[in-house]
């Protein structure tokens, strides 16, 4: 009797245990498990988006997209707070001083959302990695290089991540313009970077970080690395794939001339909501043009540095004054004579070219 007891209590253990499993196994591969339950737009019709038009937006390629190309978030992601004066690039293109005017400015605010477009290994000059860690953001990570994707996942950012592409404007995988109805995807030769051996790791990180399409390498680069095939979508896309809309910040950090072209799907349509977006603008592009302006948004010229642009949705902001004129930065050759508030509790000085009527907010 106590034998047949026992055995009992094994088998309600042992069936306990199946389920738990079964059940993490389904949360890990969603419906991988059941093919007959899978979506009915699998791999041939994927194969099709990137080869042709289907329909906007269409249910099914965003459905295979989530399944095929977003990761989520690990279950244990790395915590605790992150010193930005610590990493041997700190000090690189200004990075550690973009990251305390990014605490100065949401220290204190609720939790937001980021979108990291080049995000490298997730550690390398992210300008991300703050937020997370110390403000307790979350978002997407977006990054086509396979040996830097590969440590992304390592390093258990707590964010969703991919590794789609999205290319420029002369390309089918490209930004669309305002109004455009194709959205279809395509895949690219993309350039890797060689890496060099006996290095510390930090010089790796920083040969990883310089692969590209193959077509924007730089003449006379061709044999300091190899090209792969990758796929490629507009970042519109991948967004709604991923289920956001909201985005507190947008940042674009490629290294090439269009960066901020790429995500105009985004930043023009109504399907999306993009507070404030960082752009990394080619030192040859300021020259001629030291405060690039980009449509619907104004320049945060004060939380601004040499190269690295805040810019702040308009729809956010109202004109407090327009008559105290300040040098804002040791760099700028303008004064900044417009003061905004933006998102109810930023205030921001801008140039006097930039502002829209106050009607238009």
């Amino acid at each position: 009797m106590v034998l047949y007891q026992s055995n009992v209590v094994l088998n309600v253990l042992l069936l306990v245990l199946s389920g738990i499993i079964l059940v993490s196994y389904i949360n890990n591969y969603g419906l991988s498990l059941l093919p007959w339950a899978s979506h009915a737009c699998g791999q041939e019709c994927l194969e099709s988006y990137m080869s042709g038009p289907p329909l906007p937006y269409d249910t099914d390629i965003l459905e295979v997209i989530r399944q095929k190309y977003l990761v989520p978030p690990p279950r244990r992601p790395v915590t605790g707070a992150f010193d930005i004066n610590e990493p041997v690039w700190a000090r690189l293109v200004d990075w550690n001083l973009m990251q305390q005017k990014l605490l100065q400015i949401w220290e204190g605010e609720s939790p937001g959302v980021f979108v990291e477009v080049g995000a490298a290994d997730g550690e390398f000059m992210s300008q991300t990695l703050m937020l997370e860690r110390n403000l307790s953001w979350t978002g997407l990570l977006v990054e086509p290089d396979p040996r830097s994707y590969a440590i992304l996942q390592q390093n258990r950012r707590n964010a969703w991540t991919s590794p789609l592409y999205r290319g420029q404007d002369s390309n089918p995988c490209a930004w669309r313009p305002l109004g455009s109805q194709s959205t279809h995807g395509s895949t690219r030769r993309f350039w890797l970077r060689y890496l060099e051996k006996d290095l510390p790791e930090h010089f790796q990180q920083l040969m990883r970080a310089r692969s590209k399409l193959n077509d924007e390498i730089l003449t006379g680069d061709e044999e300091r690395g190899s090209t792969i095939t990758v796929p490629c979508v507009p970042l519109s896309t991948l967004l709604l794939a991923a289920r956001i809309t909201t985005i507190d910040l947008l940042t674009v950090a490629t290294g090439n001339e269009e960066d901020s072209m790429r995500v105009v799907d985004v930043i023009r349509s109504k399907k999306f909501n993009v507070k404030t977006m960082l752009v990394h603008f080619p030192m040859g592009v300021l020259l001629g043009n030291p405060y690039p302006k980009i449509k619907g948004y104004i320049m945060d010229m004060e939380h601004s540095t040499l190269l690295v642009k805040l810019y702040i949705n308009t729809a956010h902001c109202k004109l407090l004054s327009k008559t105290d004129c300040k040098k804002v930065n040791h760099y700028d050759t303008v004064d900044a004579c417009y003061k905004y508030l933006c998102m109810n509790f930023h205030t921001v000085w801008t140039l006097p070219s930039t502002p829209m009527k106050s009607e238009n907010f």
